[in-house]
């Protein structure tokens, strides 16, 4: 599992990571969250998370809290 934080959350039930030591976000949707729900999440949030491809590149999935 991969590690970072929430930098940002959009009206669409998605949001950006943070990877911790890259300066690459990931996009995530509500969809991918485990444990939490969309609403509970706040920007800085830290989090866990295993990464898949999609035609659009790579999206974090499986998104825990940490």
């Amino acid at each position: 599992m991969k590690q970072g934080k929430i930098v940002e959350l959009g009206e669409r039930n998605s949001g950006l990571i943070k990877l911790v030591g890259v300066k690459d976000t990931l996009f995530f949707h509500s969809d991918a969250l485990e444990g939490v729900t969309f609403g509970e999440l706040k920007a800085g949030d830290k989090v866990k998370f295993d990464v898949t491809e999609s035609k659009k590149g790579p999206y974090a999935i499986n998104v825990h809290r940490s």
